[in-house]
């Protein structure tokens, strides 16, 4: 005990003589209070810049065009735009009338493949069409804007076949309604999946016509069995409102276009126009040209629209019935024929090649009087002709919509964040340390 005593007393001997400061405590408690003071207003700084990028980015994806107006009547944009790949889905709700489907890259996280984007025909909106067991593989839109043909995947009976150039098998066909989301489907019995050709031809809004075969092995096959086909069908058409479903034609031939009012012109060899209900076959005999999918059949099917020749693009011309050769209707670059507007007006494609990028034209050439007009700006991302339009609308004036919205990229909004929450806890760190020195 005595040598805790003298302890003591020496640790008081040494201590400072000298009095202790009395302003010591408050300014202690003045440090404490603004070092408390700017780490709560620094974290109220990134909170709140963290919550601007998040209500930004959430702005950008909520719907930016307002609902059309009750009696809308539907029309085509004066102007198409490339989509975004961030653009929001459709989340299972329908959109009403298309004017519009085309292929386009969706983006995720870690991933991107193609879509199809619908464009509203009554408030001009871009949404990716979130189809029910899509299988990616082409997209064809009705006549009338109200329906969306599809492939359907799903897992056939035995090991599916996905290596021919498709991820996923295809199981059979489906119709997805614009206007009410109903979906229609015809499954086929397959055991390893359909091979299709992307190919869906609507020969009127309530027809389509496919085709489809078999594979004949699955991915489990050696490879020396790879890559064969069954088909002994042929042409197939169905009406999804039907009480049956596809009806072989009994040919086996390709389909290049629809003329909205039940006909169909094939593309094999030569081309004839078929009718889809009667099997009958009537119209001009066409040489077979070696680009598809540029032809259009005129409303009664007695005359095909196309550019002629063995280069795209090429001149146009119109084919008839009752004439032995094609007439020349416009000598200039045509890319495609697009549709008959009416007996006498024909749609087609065209692209101003002096300009870089190169954008794109839907025109309409009256045949009577030769007069040439520019009906829609396609932009020069896009390849009108090859994207699907409701072409019952291309006898109604375009409407100017206004220009989709492009939402950020989300991961660049991820990468924001983090990067303001790395620079607030670093300045915190630094002037806390600042305090205290």
């Amino acid at each position: 005990m005595s040598m805790l005593h003298d302890r003591l007393v020496d640790l008081a001997a040494d201590a400072p003589a000298a009095t202790p400061d009395p302003g010591l405590w408050d300014r202690a408690a003045r440090v404490h209070r603004r070092r408390r003071a700017g780490t709560a207003a620094l974290a109220a700084v990134a909170v709140l810049a963290v919550l601007s990028l998040v209500g930004i980015d959430t702005w950008q994806r909520s719907p930016g065009v307002d609902p059309a107006a009750p009696g809308s009547a539907p029309a085509l944009p004066a102007r198409f735009y490339a989509p975004s790949p961030w653009l929001p889905g459709t989340d299972g709700e329908p959109t009403g009338p298309l004017a519009a489907v085309m292929t386009a890259e969706r983006k995720g996280w870690f991933s991107s493949g193609n879509a199809a984007v619908g464009v509203s025909a009554t408030t001009g909106e871009y949404r990716f069409l979130e189809l029910p067991d899509d299988a990616g593989r082409g997209w064809a839109l009705s006549p009338d804007g109200s329906r969306v043909a599809y492939w359907l995947t799903g897992d056939p009976s035995a090991s599916p076949q996905t290596s021919g150039g498709q991820e996923v098998p295809v199981v059979g066909l489906a119709v997805w309604d614009a206007v009410t989301g109903e979906v229609v489907r015809h499954q086929v019995e397959t055991e390893h999946g359909l091979a299709v050709d992307d190919q869906i031809v609507w020969a009127d809004s309530a027809a389509l016509v496919t085709r489809w075969a078999q594979w004949r092995v699955g991915d489990d096959a050696p490879p020396r069995d790879q890559g064969g086909a069954i088909d002994r069908v042929g042409l197939r058409v169905w009406e999804p409102d039907g009480p049956v479903g596809p009806v072989a034609l009994g040919m086996d031939a390709y389909v290049d276009a629809g003329n909205g009012e039940g006909q169909v012109l094939l593309s094999w060899r030569r081309r004839s126009v078929l009718d889809v209900r009667t099997g009958k076959r009537s119209g001009p005999d066409v040489v077979g040209s070696r680009y598809g999918n540029v032809s259009a059949l005129s409303p009664d099917g007695s005359a095909v629209a196309y550019p002629r020749g063995n280069k795209n693009p090429n001149r146009l011309v119109v084919a008839r019935t009752e004439a032995e050769e094609p007439e020349l209707v416009l000598d200039d670059d045509v890319w495609a024929a697009v549709a008959w507007i009416d007996e006498d007006t024909i749609a087609f494609t065209t692209r101003d090649t002096e300009q870089d990028p190169t954008p794109a034209f839907i025109e309409t050439l009256s045949l009577s009087t030769g007069e040439r007009s520019v009906l829609i700006d396609a932009g020069p991302d896009l390849q009108p002709g090859f994207d699907d339009l409701a072409t019952d609308l291309l006898a109604v004036a375009p409407r100017d919509f206004p220009e989709p919205d492009r939402p950020w990229d989300p991961r660049l909004v991820a990468g924001l964040v983090g990067f303001v929450a790395l620079v607030a806890g670093l300045w915190v760190l630094g002037w806390r340390r600042r305090v205290e020195a």
